[in-house]
């Protein structure tokens, strides 16, 4: 196995570098929407937005290796991803595979151009992780459906346009079946959002309540009862890629420094806590490697990316609760906050890296795949 790259690739990681540098939003104005718009758009004009969508619908038309190059890059720069990067990597892709050519025209150049921002609505509160139970309602109504029940957890629906979500419209057959997939206008009368409170002082999640939401029946994604399909082939696209392995690399290297300031390195109990996640940062980038040989080879592997969910988002907690054991007291300080060590970063890290081992499927759902999908263990009874 080869995993030098070519000089025609360290070229353009060359070029990406370089462009990153010159390009990137400052960090002051990493949390203006507008800026953040004109960052995706910049990545547009570019030709490095939308790897994977062919040109003819506006992608950059990047080969696998390409976007993962570009994809290390932002991640070594610290860049900030897409604004719109939810529509970039599941409804765009999903649009393009299943939707008609009029839903193709009207959505997928306002996407790339970061015109309109999107959420997708999966969870429910009775349901979690198990989409396919979901019991949003969606009644074919005449050229409408009515849509009623509510979502939870969804990310940017107080900022966002559209709205790519599952609903049932059918109680019929096995539960996956009754399930289609809508797109709605999020100004559409009987929507309302709430966001959620977090633990870090952010509002990123939100719940959504539709109450009797019309919606035109044009707007149904694929064929009723496909949703199930649609949004599951969507999801392979959240857990692939190798610039994890960047930021685990990057962290580490924080966390060895801020262990030498401390004066930890030389004792033999911190010396192993940092050889595993040295090991297992090291095991990160192996698995992103495997996923790259994958698309490279044509294979699909969905319940690799599974496994991959699952390690990477443990690791990740593992490193911020390794950051704040390491900081001691100092490990509650919050960013800003004057004499701070390492900026403070770590308390907020801790914090939110509570909630990566919920989003995108929890931990207990990636077990039962990888147990059940990989290891051909049979299912509990």
């Amino acid at each position: 196995m080869d995993l030098t790259y070519s000089p025609e690739e360290e070229q353009f990681r060359s070029q990406v570098a370089q462009w990153v540098a010159a390009n990137a939003p400052r960090t002051q104005d990493r949390a203006n929407l507008d800026a953040l718009r004109a960052w995706q758009r910049r990545l547009h004009a570019a030709g490095y937005l939308g790897g994977a969508w062919p040109r003819e619908h506006g992608g950059a038309n990047l080969n696998e290796m390409q976007q993962a190059i570009l994809n290390e890059e932002l991640a070594r720069a610290n860049a900030p991803g897409p604004i719109n990067a939810m529509a970039l990597w599941w409804v765009g892709p999903a649009i393009i595979r299943y939707g008609t050519e009029e839903q193709k025209k009207r959505f997928l150049q306002p996407i790339l151009a970061a015109d309109e921002i999107w959420a997708t609505g999966y969870s429910e509160p009775g349901s979690g992780s198990d989409m396919a139970a979901a019991k949003c309602r969606a009644m074919r109504d005449g050229d409408f459906y009515v849509v009623s029940g509510q979502k939870v957890w969804t990310t940017l629906a107080h900022i966002s346009d559209w709205y790519f979500i599952l609903v049932r419209t059918s109680t019929e057959g096995p539960k996956w079946g009754g399930l289609s997939l809508l797109l709605i206008d999020m100004k559409s009368p009987g929507i309302e959002v709430r966001p959620i409170r977090q633990i870090t002082g952010d509002s990123e999640f939100n719940e959504v309540f539709l109450h009797d939401v019309r919606v035109p029946a044009q707007n149904l994604l694929g064929a009723e009862g496909q949703g199930w399909e649609v949004v599951t082939s969507a999801l392979v696209n959240e857990r692939t890629g190798i610039a994890g392995s960047v930021r685990f690399d990057q962290q580490f290297e924080r966390i060895v420094a801020m262990a030498r300031r401390r004066q930890c390195a030389g004792d033999p109990l911190w010396r192993q806590r940092l050889a595993d996640l040295a090991v297992k940062a090291r095991v990160t980038k192996s698995f992103g490697l495997r996923a790259m040989s994958d698309q490279l080879h044509g294979r699909m592997n969905p319940h690799l990316s599974a496994a991959m969910k699952l390690f990477t988002t443990e690791l990740s907690q593992r490193f911020s609760e390794t950051g704040v054991d390491l900081l001691g007291a100092f490990g509650a300080l919050w960013e800003g906050q004057a004499r701070t060590p390492d900026n403070g970063r770590w308390a907020y890290q801790f914090l939110y890296d509570r909630s990566m081992t919920i989003a995108g499927g929890t931990s207990e759902v990636q077990r039962n795949i990888v147990a059940q999908r990989i290891l051909g263990l049979p299912r509990g009874t």
